[in-house]
């Protein structure tokens, strides 16, 4: 994304002591925003931001250590608040470092439809209007629920008509997936801090939620590892194809 800008600005406010009092040109790309003074270029990296708020043409920048700079001044500091939470709430990269999802060996149909819920949150993220709706499309709950659906069908379709070993694959599978679990859990816990927060502390709530969102997605990919293993290992019992046999016995005798 190219940067943007809000032309020049009236600055106010204390940065680690110093006084930004003057006038600024004000630029914003994806990494940071830069003040550009008479004194120098002041360089706020999004990671140093907390936050910000916007109201009757003033945009407060919150930063760590509880310093607050205030741009006025300019007509298009509206437009440049809006850009400033696309940037500094972009949805992250999620997938590049995964090995499961992006493996031919355990690829196939199983494969697509355990990842289905994670990559079509992805979509409708990267297709949302803004991060609120961003944030909704990963909802925790509503993974967790599809996630372990896509479990429990697996286990269906290798015993379709052997409950006993139906039972016993979905425990195993189930027991696989309790890092994943855990993660979608502690995503669930940051999604709520981030829609609890104010304007102050927004953008490091969003930190804190990404990164609650990229742990989820690596603990699927390594959890589909390990279900590949249980899955290729999967053999009826002895005891199941005992029943097996007993059965057509009877069948026959019939």
């Amino acid at each position: 994304m190219s940067d943007a800008g809000a032309g020049m600005v009236t600055v106010s406010g204390l940065l680690r002591g110093h006084d930004l009092a003057g006038a600024a040109r004000v630029t914003l790309d994806d990494e940071a925003l830069r003040l550009e003074r008479s004194g120098g270029t002041v360089h706020l990296p999004f990671e140093r931001l907390e936050g910000a708020r916007y109201a009757v043409g003033t945009l407060e920048l919150f930063l760590s250590r509880g310093d607050v700079v205030t741009l006025g001044g300019s007509p298009a500091l509206a437009a440049l608040a809006a850009d400033l939470d696309r940037r500094a709430m972009a949805v992250p990269e999620l997938t590049r470092s995964l090995r499961g999802l992006g493996s031919a060996r355990a690829s196939g149909a199983e494969h697509d439809r355990y990842f289905g819920p994670l990559l079509a949150a992805r979509r409708d993220a990267e297709a949302a209007s803004g991060p609120d709706r961003a944030r909704a499309a990963f909802d925790a709950p509503a993974l967790r629920a599809a996630m372990m659906q896509r479990l429990h069908d697996m286990a269906a379709e290798r015993h379709p008509s052997d409950p006993p070993e139906r039972r016993a694959l979905d425990a195993e599978l189930s027991e696989v997936a309790e890092p994943l679990v855990s993660t979608l859990g502690a995503l669930e816990r940051a999604q709520h801090a981030l829609a609890a927060s104010d304007d102050a502390e927004r953008f490091a709530r969003w930190r804190a939620w990404a990164a609650a969102l990229h742990a989820v997605f690596e603990s699927a990919d390594e959890v589909w590892l390990a279900l590949v293993r249980v899955l290729a290992s999967d053999v009826p019992t002895r005891r199941s194809r005992a029943r097996s046999w007993f059965r057509r016995a009877r069948r026959e005798d019939a």
